[in-house]
């Protein structure tokens, strides 16, 4: 199998493969395994897809919490958001109302944002800074380049989610946690990282008017778009991320990237916007 379930001989503890989608094929995995206490779920993206888990968890007489993995990307507000922020309609977020409704006091769920680390299936966040950073081309950034962000190791994102154990009487009443780092940094931050991770000088960071829509990973606009994360802290005693991807960005991470051989080559940058900057500077 691909990666990263390939690994999973590795891990410490019996993986039991089976169809997540049939109650049926999830029983007999469970045959003669002691009773689910918990289950966290990396794979619903609507009721029906968690009603299998559901099911099972129902059925378990010594069942503690379901720790749903949900989304950041529902909130509608901008800048540094937190739980109590309005939310949109998601197939996610149906997910939180269906598990009020049929695991009262037994669920919680977590509203991760941007992750980045090894074996994670996306890297275009932090490729976007290095790809530039190593061909000297300008960085397009919206507004003043200030706007904080999250972006948070999926070693410290596992580590959150399991905070969980062991204080299920406090996060499985319906607790929503937003799932991030505790080290913000800024687009800017991210532009120099970026450069100092090939011994290059400061980049040239161009200011394209907010909300322009480009090639630029995150979201455009001039708030920013990050989670707070002290409610995790304060309910689940999670100490904090170990992390800082501004460390990661010039050490593993861009081990990776030139590995991958993503220094080589023509970079596409027809739709960074540059004709649309309304300034160009060495640094903010």
């Amino acid at each position: 199998s691909a990666l990263p379930f390939s690994k999973s001989p590795e891990l410490p503890i019996p993986v039991t493969w089976c169809a997540l989608d049939e109650v049926a094929a999830i029983d007999r995995a469970l045959a003669g395994k002691p009773a689910v206490t918990h289950v966290f779920d990396n794979n619903a993206k609507g009721p029906g897809d968690a009603a299998p888990y559901v099911q099972v968890a129902q059925q378990s007489p010594e069942f503690l919490c379901y720790a749903f993995v949900s989304s950041a990307g529902m909130y509608t507000s901008k800048g540094l958001l937190k739980e109590i922020d309005p939310v949109k309609e998601t197939g996610q977020r149906d997910v939180e109302l269906a598990l009020q409704e049929s695991l009262p006091g037994k669920w919680c769920a977590f509203r991760p944002q941007y992750i980045y680390g090894p074996y994670t299936n996306k890297r275009s966040y932090l490729d976007w800074f290095l790809a530039r950073a190593v061909r000297d081309l300008p960085m397009a950034v919206p507004g003043d380049a200030q706007q904080p962000v999250s972006v948070t190791h999926c070693e410290d994102v596992a580590a959150l989610l399991a905070s969980v154990v062991g204080r299920e009487s406090l996060a499985a009443s319906g607790q929503v946690f937003n799932c991030g780092t505790d080290k913000l940094c800024s687009y800017d931050d991210l532009c120099q990282a970026a450069a100092r991770a090939f011994g290059k000088p400061p980049p040239v960071v161009a200011s394209l008017p907010p909300d322009t829509k480009s090639s630029f990973p995150f979201r455009p606009n001039a708030e920013g778009f990050a989670v707070r994360v002290n409610r995790a802290k304060d309910i689940l005693a999670w100490p904090g991320a170990t992390h800082n991807v501004l460390d990661d960005l010039t050490g593993f991470y861009k081990d990776d990237f030139l590995a991958l051989r993503l220094d080589q080559g023509d970079l596409d940058t027809s739709d960074d916007k540059l004709d649309q900057a309304a300034n160009l500077a060495p640094s903010f």
